[in-house]
């Protein structure tokens, strides 16, 4: 699975990791990261908080059951008003 952070169609930041096959096969799939996703092979952090409020999408790439490449955009137009300001 592919997770990337884009801002009016330009890439910002993104990175990607394998799913448990039989997780997926059952249904029982949750995705839980932490706020600082450190990024291997390289010395870089992504703070996942930082990159929803700096971008306007985030596209979540995956394969599909039939093995077929899919993509679901997820709109975060208006997340600071719809989501932080709750904890203003």
């Amino acid at each position: 699975m592919t997770v990337c952070f884009q801002k009016r169609g330009r890439y910002m930041a993104g990175f990607s990791y394998l799913l448990n096959p039989k997780a997926v096969e059952e249904g029982h799939l949750a995705i839980v990261l932490p706020n600082i996703v450190d990024l291997p092979k390289s010395s870089c952090k992504l703070n996942l908080f930082e990159a929803h409020i700096k971008s306007d999408t985030a596209v979540f790439g995956y394969t599909s059951v039939e093995g077929k490449q899919k993509e679901f955009r997820f709109p975060l137009t208006g997340f600071n008003e719809k989501y932080l300001e709750q904890f203003i």
